[in-house]
């Protein structure tokens, strides 16, 4: 008869296959012991002064972020259904504008935006931006044509 395990070498395998088990539990109780806003919070450069996000319009999965910073503002699309979830709006950075306001609705061809700003001068203008589809990156920012 031929034992493949005997008393002694199972005590040793035991504990070691217990920790084992117990490293995805661990990991598992720190990943939802964690805290995102904590963590973003933690991370934001010390210009930064606000951070607003502002829904898209109904029935859409895009929201905008605004982040005001010392020496301008930076907007940013946010998709929560898209491959690509995030992308910046650098015309509007260029700008070193403040954002003062946005307002979006959907149309026949996706969503547009109306980003109110306040350039460096002080003077109040409106851009248009437009977003064809929900990949935040494809869109087209200019001065409103009103």
């Amino acid at each position: 008869m031929h034992r493949i395990f005997s008393g002694a070498p199972l005590r040793r395998i035991l504990p070691t296959a217990a920790l084992a088990a117990s490293i995805p539990l661990t990991l598992a109780a720190q990943t939802a012991t964690a805290d995102p806003v904590k963590e973003l919070v933690e991370t934001l450069p010390g210009d930064v002064t606000a951070l607003t996000r502002i829904p898209g319009a109904e029935g859409s999965p895009l929201s905008f972020v605004v982040v005001r910073q010392t020496n301008g503002d930076r907007l940013f699309i946010v998709s929560r259904d898209a491959a690509e979830t995030t992308a910046e709006v650098t015309g509007a950075r260029a700008l070193a504008a403040r954002i003062t306001g946005l307002r979006s609705e959907l149309d026949s061809y996706g969503l547009a935006a109306f980003v109110d700003l306040r350039t460096p001068e002080g003077e109040e203008t409106t851009y248009e931006l437009f977003l064809e589809g929900e990949t935040p990156s494809s869109h087209t920012f200019r001065p409103a044509s009103n």
